[in-house]
């Protein structure tokens, strides 16, 4: 193969490669950022929720001026609320039992308590003019909060690592009602006056922990995914340069190669007889060709046909194939004339071989669809002349011209050519 080819295979791997990673890179990304972004909607939608039962429960209370329980350890008269002239805080029953009033401030900071104690969330009611500031008094996402909602803004998140660790904060604000009187009528607050808000706490750690393991299962499938992509390109890469490979030789082999006969062409023979040349002048070792023609041939095809012409080709070829040394190279110079090269072959030595593809060539006819054809053939024999710097044009001249002789002579005979 190529090095231009097997570099094309390469770009293409590294490129596919590339894609698919930055499509698996991208799906995954998008997904955890819609996941998270789905996270904090579901957590927000959550957040409005709780606020809006506060709210109804916050106005429950308000309209029903207040909840009665009992006062027992634990649970005590309010001081704030005590102290409010006109506001009947304490009361009993027939059988002495005291009740203590508990307003929606009040409600709502003992909710959050209990909530808080489940781990679930949290309450906070604040103000930037509390009435209480011992329960009251904001924290700085609450501050924040509540200096916006003062420029209209109708709520606040955020995302921040507390002492219980990451936590949802959701903050929208309390607007002053007529019936918020009672408590607050001497702060001067109007209908629809922003008197605070309600912050709501929502621990993450558990849904932190469920989103690394959402990442992690995803990151190892997603790196499973690649490496069966990659696997799978590499192993198409792979087959495809084989194939490529096979491809590539099988089309140098035919372009090497003559399609009848199955010897070398003429221009790869003369290419190998050039090399031939080449190394006997380096090495200072003999050389010999030969040139053969079938005799007779334009007879064969016009008694027996092209086709068992045609077939007679193919069982001279055969004869070579079989008669030739390992190291002799042979080759379909053109129509029915072949050439044979002979390296490290003296003259001599190239007039024997060349008598024994005649011989074997001449024993017996061909026997070709119960048709007998015979067969002889005519072989000129020249050795290269190293000395005189011999070109392949005039070996091969030199060798042709020998092969003239031996049909002139009468054909199905050898003849060497020394000059």
């Amino acid at each position: 193969m190529k090095n231009s080819d097997l570099a094309f295979v390469r770009r293409f791997f590294i490129y596919s490669v590339l894609l698919v990673t930055v499509v698996i890179v991208a799906i995954f990304v998008s997904y955890h950022t819609r996941t998270e972004q789905l996270t904090e909607s579901v957590l927000l939608q959550q957040g409005r929720a709780l606020h809006s039962e506060l709210i109804m429960t916050r106005r429950w209370i308000s309209e029903h001026g207040g909840v009665f329980v009992k006062v027992r350890p634990g649970v005590d008269p309010n001081p704030f609320l005590s102290s409010l002239p006109g506001m009947k805080v304490n009361i009993t029953d027939e059988s002495g039992q005291m009740y203590t009033m508990r307003n929606p401030g009040l409600v709502v900071r003992e909710i959050s308590e209990l909530a808080e104690e489940s781990g679930t969330f949290r309450f906070h009611v604040a103000s930037l003019k509390p009435v209480n500031p011992k329960n009251s008094k904001p924290d700085p996402f609450e501050v924040r909060a509540l200096q916006a909602f003062e420029r209209g803004q109708t709520e606040a998140v955020t995302i921040e690592n507390g002492e219980f660790g990451p936590t949802y904060r959701y903050m929208a604000p309390l607007y002053f009602e007529e019936k918020c009187n009672k408590c607050h009528g001497f702060q001067n607050y109007e209908e629809g006056d922003i008197r605070g808000g309600i912050s709501i706490s929502i621990p993450m750690t558990e849904i932190n922990q469920k989103l690394h393991e959402s990442r992690l299962f995803s990151i190892g499938a997603g790196s499973t995914v690649l490496l069966s992509l990659f696997a799978a390109l590499y192993l198409l890469s792979s087959k495809f340069m084989r194939r490529l490979t096979d491809v590539q030789e099988e089309l140098a082999r035919l372009a090497s190669i003559d399609s009848l006969t199955g010897l070398f062409n003429r221009k790869v023979v003369i290419d190998r007889l050039r090399e031939e040349l080449s190394q006997s002048e380096r090495l200072g070792t003999p050389l010999s060709c030969l040139m053969m023609d079938v005799d007779y041939f334009k007879n064969i095809n016009d008694r027996f046909g092209h086709v068992a012409g045609d077939r007679v080709l193919v069982a001279f070829s055969e004869i070579l194939t079989r008669c030739s040394r390992q190291y002799d190279i042979i080759g379909r110079y053109g129509g029915e004339e072949f050439l044979v090269i002979l390296p490290g072959t003296d003259l001599e030595t190239a007039q024997k071989v060349a008598e024994k593809y005649r011989r074997e060539s001449s024993q017996e006819p061909l026997c070709i669809d119960v048709m007998e054809i015979p067969l002889t053939v005519s072989i000129g024999v020249a050795e290269f002349h190293a000395a005189d710097n011999e070109s392949v044009d005039s070996l091969i001249s030199r060798a042709d011209a020998a092969l003239y002789d031996a049909k002139r002579s009468g054909r199905n005979r050898v003849v060497t050519r020394r000059d």
